[in-house]
């Protein structure tokens, strides 16, 4: 029985049980109208327990009559299951119970934005039903998303971990040097693929729980110039120039580790997706307001299908060609997830065969000398900025 079920059972209980007390009560008191003002009050606070429940409940004779809905389930009224309403769904399972034991069943209902609905009844010490309709869209939402993160998990690391047991497994016994380099190589290849995989779900880990408390002011080139720095050598050896354009003083609020993160996965996207002798730039401009970071490249480009989803954990536009780059499938979701933490949103402009534009826009810093005061200019923006979205 769910913990919901139990909470409504026992209320229920205890208005049974004070049903019979006010009964009692009545015969006992005069006629000066002393009984009738203690059970309206009686039914008042019942009343108001059962509304303040999140979910929906409903009390039923022994024959399936209803008694009582509370303000949740009067709420789906109109919620559509297919071409069955819930509450009539509801109903069907009291009747499916008055022969039978309790019931539980969850269903998701139709339309561009479905629900999804736990419905469970159990049968009260009088004969009456109880059922219970709680609303657990969020809830398998995540576990839908727990149960892809494993399986793509599982994918991901089975590959690199396979592929350095079959070359361990083909060095036993071998005697010829080129052969043992050559396979000792992939082993190695395949052990940072491995480990690359294994950081970024770290990364990812910590930028998702990390909070805002040890924030403070970032110059934006600061952060430019050590994502630069960090990629010239990858960038020398796929034959790509990476150049920047800062503006200087631009500021933004947040973590450096975070944001050098972020930016540093676009880059190397960039620079990896980057044909031989072709530029990839990173570009800043800023407002009062905002501060944007677009990284920019001439590469082969994304078609207009995958827009949506390229922030996904593990998600690819290509494979094949993901595997021979060594990618772990996590960067843009970390991108995602570092932009998000600061208040910001990324976006996507590419066509195939000519480029990838992706766009970082942060609230910005106004560098105000006073802690309090910026705190409350920045908060003062990114209210107004919702407020205009």
């Amino acid at each position: 029985m769910s913990y919901t079920l139990a909470i409504v059972t026992f209320l229920v209980g205890c208005a049974l049980g004070l049903s019979v007390a006010r009964r009692r009560l009545h015969a006992a008191l005069s006629a000066d109208g002393e009984a009738p003002i203690v059970m309206l009050r009686s039914n008042e606070l019942l009343s108001l327990a059962f509304d303040a429940l999140p979910s929906g409940v409903v009390i039923a004779e022994a024959d399936a009559t209803i008694l009582y809905k509370n303000a949740a389930a009067k709420a789906i009224s109109g919620v559509r299951h297919v071409d069955v309403l819930v509450e009539e769904a509801v109903v069907a399972l009291i009747k499916t119970t008055m022969n039978a034991e309790a019931q539980h069943r969850r269903f998701e209902t139709s339309g561009s934005a479905s629900r999804s609905f736990d419905l469970r009844t159990k049968h009260l010490s009088d004969g009456r039903i109880v059922a219970t309709v709680e609303d657990v869209t969020e809830q398998a939402r995540v576990d839908t998303v727990r149960t892809d993160f494993v399986a793509n998990l599982s994918h991901e690391l089975k590959t690199p971990i396979g592929g350095i047991a079959a070359l361990a497994d083909t060095m036993i016994g071998e005697t010829d040097p080129q052969v043992i380099e050559r396979l000792s190589s992939r082993i190695v290849d395949e052990s940072y693929r491995l480990s690359r995989i294994v950081d970024d779900l770290l990364d990812l880990s910590r930028i998702e729980f990390g909070g805002a408390d040890d924030w403070e002011p970032v110059l934006v080139a600061d952060v430019v110039n050590e994502v630069v720095a960090r990629m010239h050598h990858e960038a020398m050896r796929a034959g790509v120039v990476v150049e920047a354009k800062n503006v200087a003083g631009t500021r933004v609020l947040g973590d450096r580790m975070q944001l050098v993160s972020a930016l540093e996965n676009l880059v190397s996207n960039a620079v990896k997706y980057s044909g031989d002798g072709k530029t990839v730039l990173v570009e800043v401009q800023a407002t009062s307001e905002l501060v944007s970071i677009a990284v920019i490249d001439q590469g082969i480009g994304i078609g207009a299908k995958d827009h949506q989803r390229i922030f996904e954990r593990f998600y690819r536009v290509d494979r094949a060609r993901s595997r021979s780059t060594g990618g772990s499938g996590l960067g843009l979701s970390i991108v995602r997830h570092v932009v998000s933490n600061h208040g910001g949103t990324v976006s996507v402009v590419s066509e195939e065969g000519r480029g990838s534009t992706f766009t970082m826009v942060l609230p910005s810093d106004f560098g105000v000398v006073d802690a309090t005061e910026q705190q409350a200019d920045i908060s003062e923006v990114s209210n107004t900025r919702s407020l205009a979205q």
